[in-house]
């Protein structure tokens, strides 16, 4: 359920305000709203995070042991790791510039620029040269100036002009030397600079063994950074600040006594209907099974709206296993869960990851039992409903609309029941009702074709009658237009679900195509059985991989689009954050 917040406004003294911060801070019970702007002292906690963050980064790219007799402090790591981060960038900056002119100079050979300004003063006049291969012949014809072909690339010829004479600059330009152009200095040069980056990055590996320290520097500048947002919420009025901020219902007995002992003022309220409310999930251990695929989604739902992770828990569960499909790939993961349910045991954050992970496991190999399916392997028996090849199809498709009208018309039910009101109540049962017809209307169209019954009528008859009396403005002309394809999309939405039949048996086809591919192997050659084996082992492995993305694609949108929709849910909530100590070590 969402619990209910209250809005707090909350009042000291100017001249005790950074105590009463700690105070509230010890609490850890109250959201504070933030100050339209931030002040200097904020932006530059800010700029300092984001720097050490980046700093991080970089000494996460080297796989160093941590060093637990380290004593370098966080701002000691950060300050040598910029350095060396700074001498390593303006090294590989400075290298790739050397290298770029060594690849230029490097059909001409190996020379030296010294040479060549010796010869000139002794006029005798050296040019390097490129063109093609008219111009290279061009260049051969040239009296008194003698050419020497160097190199070739095709049709492109690098040579070099000598002579007593120059060449005319206009036809043979010759190209342009810098002052330390010379291929030998350029090779020392870069040699140089690659032994600095090495350096940098031996040093850099060094500090990234102190990387925990960084670590706990940057939980630290965010404790100051939350702490300094809370200063800048504060307004002055006199004597007196004060700031507003929303606190669970629960927990207003947690600031009532720190205000009681720290004598603060309180004025308690209801949040406005069009304020932006934080969103608290009171979770029991069956609905914080589903929190990660939340989590994951970065979805919440308004304040206003409904808890619907139970529903979403329920039914993702199903379409997980139908979409995956297959038992064999089900007991795969249910073992690789375990084993990381054993092995991880010590991890909190991938406890429920894990339990979630083995429930759909669990549910997959249930109905990949059923449904006689092991890693696409025909003939093993499972119920006659799901592995009969005269109905099974059929039956399947009735069991995907099932679950359509199912989870819609709970949603519309539930939103009715969430609303409230006789109105509200005849809306979406209305709807439900005509949920319901376009359920027996895809049955007759799609899985067992024949008349219509009469009842179907009578459904959509009574059902669009309640939604026309009790959901349509009839002074709105735009509401009016809409109400036509709002019907239709109840229809599409029931259709979607066949989603979940299509996906599940294109996995099976796939998982069955590459089972004969292997045998096909196998009968060639007995020298190929291990080519074989390997052929049906990735094509598994793929069809596994591609199942995962059709959980992605398509479980995850008949909750989040289909089902949203008939809930009225926009998953437009924020989470609750309260202002607290997280106890870090500067």
């Amino acid at each position: 359920m969402i619990v209910p917040m209250k809005k707090v406004l909350l009042l000291a003294l100017e001249s005790d305000s950074r105590n009463a911060l700690e105070e509230l801070r010890n609490a850890g019970v109250m959201q504070i709203n933030n100050a339209e702007q931030s002040s200097n002292d904020t932006l530059l906690i800010v700029e300092n995070r984001s720097k050490a963050e980046r700093v991080l980064a970089e000494l996460e790219k080297f796989d160093a042991d941590a060093d637990p007799a380290s004593k370098l402090t966080g701002t000691q790591v950060l300050e040598k790791a910029q350095s060396a981060l700074e001498k390593r960038t303006a090294a590989e900056s400075e290298a790739e510039k050397i290298r770029r002119r060594m690849v230029r100079l490097e059909p001409w050979g190996d020379f030296k620029l010294k040479t060549l300004e010796e010869l000139k003063s002794q006029g005798v006049f050296v040019t390097l040269c490129e063109g093609d291969d008219e111009k290279f012949a061009a260049a051969q014809a040239l009296e008194n100036i003698c050419c020497r072909e160097i190199s070739s690339e095709g049709h492109v010829h690098y040579f070099v002009l000598m002579g007593t004479v120059q060449a005319d600059p206009e036809k043979f330009p010759g190209i342009v030397l810098a002052e330390d152009d010379d291929p030998e200095l350029l090779r020392k040069k870069f040699a140089e600079l690659s032994t600095a980056v090495e350096e940098s990055n031996s040093e850099l590996a060094e500090l990234a063994r102190s990387k925990e320290v960084l670590k706990k520097a940057i939980a630290a500048l965010g404790n100051s950074l939350e702490f300094q947002q809370a200063v800048d919420a504060l307004t002055a009025a006199g004597s007196v600040v004060y700031l507003t901020g929303f606190v669970p219902e629960p927990e207003l007995e947690v600031l009532r006594s720190a205000a009681k002992k720290n004598g603060w003022g309180l004025v308690i309220t209801d949040p406005d209907e069009n304020e932006n409310v934080p969103v608290l999930l009171k979770e029991n251990k069956f609905t914080r099974l589903i929190k990660p695929l939340f989590d994951f989604l970065g979805v919440l739902p308004g304040y206003r709206e409904m808890d619907v992770a139970g529903g979403v828990l329920i039914f993702f569960t199903i379409f997980y296993a139908m979409i995956i499909g297959d038992a064999g790939y089900g007991a795969l993961c249910l073992i690789l869960a375990l084993i990381a349910k054993v092995k991880f045991r010590s991890k909190e954050a991938l406890r429920l990851p894990i339990n979630m992970l083995i429930l759909l496991s669990t549910a997959t190999v249930i109905w990949g039992a059923l449904a006689g399916s092991w890693f696409g392997i025909p003939g093993i028996p499972g119920i006659k409903w799901l592995t009969d090849p005269a109905t099974k199809d059929g039956n399947i498709q009735f069991f995907c609309f099932l679950l359509a009208f199912g989870q819609l018309a709970l949603g519309r039910v539930w939103r009715a029941i969430h609303e409230g009101g006789l109105r509200s109540y005849v809306r979406h049962i209305g709807w439900a009702l005509i949920v319901l017809g376009n359920f027996v209307l895809t049955l007759k169209i799609i899985v067992w074709q024949g008349a219509f019954p009469v009842w179907m009528y009578w459904v959509y008859g009574i059902g669009l009658l309640m939604v026309m009396v009790a959901d349509v403005n009839w002074k709105d002309p735009a509401d009016c237009f809409q109400f036509p394809f709002n019907v239709i999309g109840s229809f599409t939405d029931v259709l979607s679900y066949i989603r979940l039949f299509a996906v599940g048996m294109a996995g099976g086809c796939i998982a069955s195509s590459f089972n004969n591919m292997g045998l096909d192997i196998f009968k060639a050659s007995v020298w190929f059985i291990p080519l074989g084996i390997l052929a049906i082992l990735c094509g598994h492995l793929l069809n596994i991989a591609l199942a995962f993305m059709s959980v992605l694609v398509h479980g995850v949108r008949l909750n989040t689009l289909e089902f949203s929709n008939h809930t009225g849910l926009s998953w437009s909530g924020q989470k609750f954050k309260p202002f607290k100590n997280n106890n870090m070590e500067e």
